[in-house]
């Protein structure tokens, strides 16, 4: 997550973030964004003294300024969002990266993907690996492969997600309810996992594989009984999920989160609709409520 220039500086640049407690997914980002900011004139060396030319020498140096909240590494360890209002120069045009104040992955894309537009702007998460999983990515090739895939495919909670992965083509999107039952479908994963301390690569990410999978809403109910005593069922443990989710999304709404907060990066996608996106259905009704400008 640190740069490509050579494995070994890779290691260690992880080694150091790891060291200091950092997060992969905000902190190439935002040391990105502060070579973004001087490349164009907004920092300059008054505020990057003997700022290095070489770019791996240019992330240790950064890195440093911002762990130890030296200069204006004070002001970048607010992240992208609240240091760019604070520099302020048009730095606010260079936060490209974030929903929710929250540094992504710069995974820039062709097509609107609607399950993914979902996943970003409607999550409560802090990046999209936190939601997607649960449904598998792309289509399998074949009739035949899609079949043997849904016959060994036991995380599903309800049928109507196999009947989905046999109907789908490739390069096609289910531009209806299909797509937010996905994506709920996804977050409620991932929720159980948050809710239990479930590993996300053992349970919520790994339905998308098919087969045996080693927790999914169909078998973690069991375990929970088992561990407490406490009766639940696959629909029951959906219903936790999903109370909490909304508990979560309606304490953000109170602190002041708003739909605008929801927006993807513009540049995220090359091609975008605004009308479509607009007229999106939310994943849950009983989101419709608390969604609201």
């Amino acid at each position: 997550m640190a740069a490509f220039k050579e494995l070994d500086y890779t290691y260690s640049m992880l080694g150091k973030a790891m060291n200091y407690g950092l997060d992969n997914y905000s902190t190439p980002q935002l040391l990105a964004f502060a070579i973004e900011l001087y490349n164009d004139g907004i920092l300059t060396d008054e505020d990057l003294p003997n700022f290095p030319e070489d770019p791996g020498d240019r992330i240790l140096y950064l890195l440093e300024m911002v762990v130890h909240r030296e200069g204006i590494g004070d002001t970048l360890a607010l992240g992208i969002t609240h240091a760019a209002k604070k520099i302020g120069k048009g730095a606010e045009k260079y936060d490209h990266n974030t929903v929710k104040g929250f540094e992504q992955l710069p995974i820039k894309l062709g097509k609107l993907n609607p399950a993914y537009f979902l996943m970003i702007a409607t999550a409560e998460k802090m990046a999209i690996t936190q939601i997607e999983g649960s449904f598998p990515q792309d289509p399998l090739p074949t009739v035949e492969e899609r079949q043997k895939f849904c016959d060994e495919w036991e995380a599903t909670p309800d049928p109507k997600f196999k009947k989905y992965f046999m109907e789908w083509e490739k390069r096609s999107d289910f531009a209806d309810d299909r797509t937010c039952e996905v994506v709920d479908w996804n977050e409620t994963m991932h929720y159980v996992d948050d809710a239990t301390g479930l590993c996300g690569f053992v349970s919520s990410f790994r339905g998308q594989f098919g087969g045996k999978v080693a927790y999914h809403l169909n078998n973690v109910p069991k375990f929970i009984t088992l561990a407490t005593g406490i009766e639940l069922d696959t629909d029951g443990l959906w219903e936790i999920a999903r109370r909490n989710r909304t508990l979560i999304r309606a304490i953000n709404n109170r602190l002041g989160m708003r739909r605008i907060h929801d927006r993807p990066p513009e540049d995220h996608w090359a091609v975008r609709d605004e009308e479509y996106e607009q007229q999106l259905p939310l994943p849950g009704n009983n989101l419709l409520l608390i969604h609201r400008s």
